[in-house]
């Protein structure tokens, strides 16, 4: 019998379609797990009944719904391997694969990867460089975090994604309101932590005149315990607090800085005790030398097709082969540049009067590769589940080329906001 790959899906992460056709090439089966807790299985239960992949199709209400139906499709036909490329489904892929034994992380070291107050104990104990921390759980936490961080510092929630609720606070009395605003949000995620973090502030929006930002990301895949770093991200520069601005791949940074870029991520990573799949590390570039910010279990979300605009590479179908137990096939060779564009929400309360249709911009740029608006004009602009208005991807020969095209994409697209939370039409989206 050949073999059988189960996807978990549900929310955020790659693409199902593109995943269920990258994972086609490397599995003879393919299944789904859909956890229909926050959107319902119909188009991605179209897009897999379009394909012949073998499998099966299962929904599942919540995460432990989605362990259990695994196991009872592992009863049915055998699974070799469980992947997926969310953030929010890590848990349950990592006990999926720790009941049936298969290839995948020990749920230990998910737990780790997804608690950023878990991950900076981990880097202390192991001598990982990272930014000054102190762990807040109470309001009695404040005044000694305050008092051995120092302010202005960076306030976060261990448990979350996409700089969802990341603040510099100034004063004492912003570290407060940030930490009560925090406590009363809700999130995305099915599960919980009590934990927050105050963070020595780095210096990450500009890496001097550069024109990028001080931080990078590490591409890594995992397979059977080695770690193959496979490039690095660079960052566009921040201009709205912490909320990401953009990536370029491949790297512009000279070979040492990529090196020891490189070696702080390798031993984040091992500190940690991850061992399979993609692995996604953010680091600050300091003048004291390359901090880990962040280790993620999982792709960067835009990274696969990032991967494959600028290198042919299909990121995603290697993450499928490690969570099948087999070593890489390839590594990525970049013949082009693969910009992505995201554009913040300004601070203030908005409504989206206007903006440009995606169908109209990728006729006008042959560069574009797709436009992804978070907002229809009418709707308000609510930072609750996206802190951005829209993104978008490109691809040119050169670095300075991307840029260019970034810039008339922007342009063209024309988003414009009015001041007002009055929505004329529908409700709030992704």
């Amino acid at each position: 019998m050949g073999s059988h790959l189960l996807l978990l899906a549900g929310i955020g992460g790659h693409a199902p379609a593109e995943a269920l056709d990258s994972l086609s090439t490397v599995s003879d089966s393919v299944s789904v797990v859909y956890v229909s807790a926050w959107n319902p299985s119909d188009q991605i239960r179209a897009d897999f009944q379009q394909r012949d992949l073998g499998g099966e199709f299962v929904d599942a209400a919540d995460l432990d719904a989605a362990v259990t139906a695994a196991v009872a499709l592992h009863g049915r036909r055998p699974l070799d391997g469980v992947v997926t490329y969310s953030e929010l489904l890590l848990r349950p892929q990592a006990q999926i694969a720790d009941r049936l034994g298969l290839p995948g992380n020990p749920p230990e070291a998910v737990a780790i990867a997804q608690s950023k107050a878990r991950q900076r104990l981990v880097f202390a104990e192991h001598g990982v460089p990272c930014p000054g921390f102190e762990i807040i759980t109470s309001e009695r936490d404040l005044a000694a975090a305050a008092a051995r961080v120092g302010l202005p510092g960076v306030f976060k929630p261990s448990l979350g994604a996409g700089s969802q609720g990341v603040r510099l606070v100034s004063t004492y009395a912003e570290l407060i309101h940030s930490f009560t605003v925090a406590r009363a949000e809700k999130t995305a995620f099915l599960q919980s932590d009590e934990a927050y973090l105050l963070e020595e502030q780095l210096a990450l929006e500009a890496d001097g005149d550069s024109g990028y930002a001080a931080y990078c990301s590490v591409e890594s895949l995992l397979a059977g315990g080695s770690a193959h770093h496979l490039a690095i991200s660079d960052r566009l520069p921040l201009e709205h607090g912490y909320v990401e601005e953009g990536a370029v791949l491949p790297s512009r940074l000279d070979p040492a800085t990529q090196a020891a870029v490189i070696d702080v991520a390798d031993q984040a990573i091992r500190a940690i005790g991850l061992t399979s799949g993609a692995v996604h590390t953010e680091i600050a570039l300091t003048a004291q030398g390359p901090r880990v910010i962040e280790v993620n279990a999982r792709a960067g979300g835009p990274l696969p097709t990032m991967f494959k605009a600028a290198a042919g590479y299909d990121y995603a179908a290697e993450i499928g082969r490690s969570a099948l137990g087999r070593q890489p096939a390839a590594r990525p060779a970049f013949d082009q540049v693969a910009l992505l564009r995201f554009l913040p929400i300004p601070a203030g309360s908005w409504r989206l009067a206007a903006q440009t249709p995606a169908d109209q911009l990728l006729r006008a740029f042959p560069e574009l590769l797709y436009v992804s608006p978070r907002f229809l004009p009418g709707q308000r602009v609510s930072r609750q589940r996206s802190m951005h208005l829209a993104s978008f991807l490109v691809k040119a020969a050169d670095r300075n080329a991307a840029l260019d095209v970034m810039r008339r994409v922007e342009r063209a697209l024309d988003i414009r906001l009015v001041p007002g939370f009055g929505a004329t039409t529908g409700a709030d989206r992704d």
